[in-house]
């Protein structure tokens, strides 16, 4: 997990008009946003996050860049998807992401939340990579993000079984690069 600030499958980093695959991205905080898949980012250290399966998540290198924008997304380890977006003014500063998907792990987990900053001067990353079996559960899964009780933005994704071999398809260097 990976958010540009999360592991074992959420992520969010620092550092774009929506596409239309998405139905209805529900953004009201949003100046910018943008949501697809790519290779799994490397990190740069893991951060604890209670509300989690794997209990932290892992803050990412660099500024991420989508391979395949739109909401569909290949479950398959060592992909990566999420959202990039800067948020109005007013929405600057702690928010509470949170990723809602189908049951996993040994106690059918579908919630999971962290901590984070976004800003309105620089993209900021949030999303998840696949780093495990039980995390390859094909379905809804929404990424959000919340600011004292008010939605900044959520977007639905679509978590398909692969046909064929996506990393094959992105060039990613191997089925995984966790580090």
């Amino acid at each position: 997990m990976h958010t540009g600030f999360a592991s074992a499958g959420v992520c969010v980093a620092l550092f774009l008009s929506a596409p239309a695959a998405l139905a209805n991205p529900v953004a009201p905080g949003v100046a910018e946003i943008e949501f697809g898949y790519m290779c799994q980012l490397e990190s740069s250290e893991d951060v604890i996050a209670e509300d989690t399966i794997a209990g932290t998540i892992s803050n990412i290198i660099g500024s991420p860049e989508f391979q395949r924008l739109g909401t569909t997304v290949p479950a398959q380890i060592g992909i990566e998807f999420g959202i990039l977006a800067r948020v109005l003014p007013e929405y600057e500063g702690p928010v509470t992401f949170q990723v809602e998907h189908p049951p996993q792990g040994a106690a059918g987990v579908t919630r999971e939340s962290w901590q984070a900053f976004l800003s309105s001067s620089e993209m900021s990353f949030a999303g998840f990579s696949f780093e495990n079996q039980y995390e390859l559960t094909p379905g809804e899964w929404t990424l959000s993000a919340m600011s004292n009780g008010r939605l900044i933005y959520s977007v639905t994704f679509d978590v398909v079984e692969p046909v064929g071999s996506a990393i094959d398809a992105l060039g990613c260097e191997g089925p995984a690069l966790v580090s």
